[in-house]
């Protein structure tokens, strides 16, 4: 009996600074977490001021709750291997609630958000979602819709939005039906006011009724397609990637052959010819079946080819029938910088080049990237905006391949550009796409 009695005086005495005994909230304060919404950062740390309260939360998961007294606290979101601080805010935390904390990539840094995870239940028979674009300096504002079948039939479909014009956090939720036993949905992410235009399609999500959830959309490495997790309040966070990719094909075969591609059954081009740079499409993500002619001739050396989820790409056709297809990285997020607003590149898809001579790209007479050996692309660029005034040239050593004069180049657009087909009996004008 004495050394029950001293373990509970010993338990009273604690609770003022550590909660109830046996876990839980403090009898004064809250509880808060950590969510890494982010690619970028394998792991992260946070601190209380310099009190390190959680550790290596997974990219893509979230922390546990952690109590803390209640008041002002300035919350500080380390890099786990480095330990470095990437991001500090100030939370306000309250008697018996529950926080999360959100971290996230924007415009190349960590940023933060701090949510209130004890938002009212809805109504019986009724789901609560809000949405939250973390990818706004990516894809500045998109619509969200939740259907009973699958995404691409969205744009030819009468559904309206769930969400319009969603750039950051929204601040109210929005209801929808849902049964104890789970109603299934289909979330789909389209640029604003575009139905056309799918970023994200999230198949077979259950809703459950009393269910409370913040949909975060992250951005890819193509940087026009999204990725999204599905928040659950006070519970898990579910990751959902991108199924798909973005492709567009390139045509740079020789003697103004013909070119036609289909990628995973989607038609990316018909009977193009050089110099021509078709629309992204997208297609399945993952080992590509790439069914193509070039010249009306059916190419065979066109396996092994895959697309990673989330990803632009280009696929380059160059030489003849005999030459297989090189599938393109595009990096498509907007530029970091507020000086030089502008992304570009050069890609060389040009025959009959001098063997392993490297094509350079110029803007305003400065070197673009590092020049693009024929197959390659050179790496972005980040330069001025430019209203009907920019200079580009492309050449190999003394040789003039393009010029262009009084080119406009918009400040958040990114630009690639194509060398393609044969190698022309005088300067040509450069072949500029406006990639986004």
């Amino acid at each position: 009996m004495r050394n029950e009695l001293k373990l509970f005086a010993t338990c009273l005495a604690a609770v003022a600074v550590l909660g109830a005994c046996g876990g839980g909230s403090l009898v004064n304060g809250g509880d808060v977490r950590l969510v890494n919404a982010t690619s970028a950062f394998a792991t992260l740390d946070l601190y209380d001021g310099s009190t390190r309260i959680s550790s290596g939360v997974m990219s893509n998961a979230a922390g546990g709750y952690v109590d803390l007294g209640k008041g002002s606290h300035t919350f500080n979101v380390a890099d786990g291997p480095s330990g470095v601080t990437a991001a500090t805010l100030t939370g306000n935390v309250t008697k018996n609630n529950h926080f999360t904390i959100v971290a996230y990539t924007t415009g190349g840094a960590l940023a933060t958000v701090f949510l209130s995870d004890d938002e009212g239940s809805p109504s019986s028979g009724t789901t609560k979602l809000r949405f939250f674009n973390a990818a706004a300096s990516d894809v500045a504002s998109v619509d969200a819709y939740l259907v009973a079948s699958a995404c691409s039939s969205l744009a030819t479909s009468f559904s309206a939005p769930i969400a319009t014009g969603v750039s950051g956090l929204q601040s109210s939720y929005a209801q929808a039906n849902a049964t104890a036993a789970g109603t299934s949905y289909h979330i789909c992410i389209t640029a604003a006011g575009d139905k056309s235009d799918l970023r994200l399609d999230i198949p077979a999500v259950t809703l459950k009724d009393q269910q409370i959830v913040t949909v975060i959309l992250t951005p890819t490495t193509g940087g026009v397609l999204l990725n999204g997790l599905l928040l659950n309040q006070q519970s898990t966070l579910t990751a959902v990637a991108n199924g798909s990719a973005r492709i567009r094909l390139a045509v740079g075969a020789a003697n103004s052959a013909s070119v036609t591609a289909n990628v995973n059954g989607v038609a990316l081009g018909t009977g193009l010819i050089a110099p021509a740079v078709g629309n992204y499409k997208i297609v399945p993500a993952g080992p590509l079946t790439i069914d193509m002619s070039v010249g009306g001739v059916t190419a065979t050396n066109v396996a092994g080819l895959t697309a990673a989820a989330g990803a632009d790409l280009t696929l380059l056709v160059t030489g003849t029938v005999s030459s297989a297809p090189v599938l393109i990285a595009d990096d498509n997020s907007a530029s970091t910088s507020t000086i030089n607003p502008v992304k570009l590149r050069l890609v060389n898809g040009m025959n009959g080049l001098p063997a392993g001579s490297t094509a350079v790209l110029t803007d305003d007479f400065d070197n673009v990237g590092d020049g693009a050996t024929f197959g390659t692309a050179s790496t972005y660029a980040q330069v001025a905006a430019s209203a009907a005034l920019a200079h580009l040239e492309a050449t190999v050593g003394v040789m003039q391949l393009c010029v262009s004069n009084t080119i406009t180049l918009n400040s958040g657009n990114v630009y690639t550009v194509f060398l393609l087909g044969d190698v022309p009996p005088a300067v040509t004008t450069c072949t500029l796409r406006l990639d986004r």
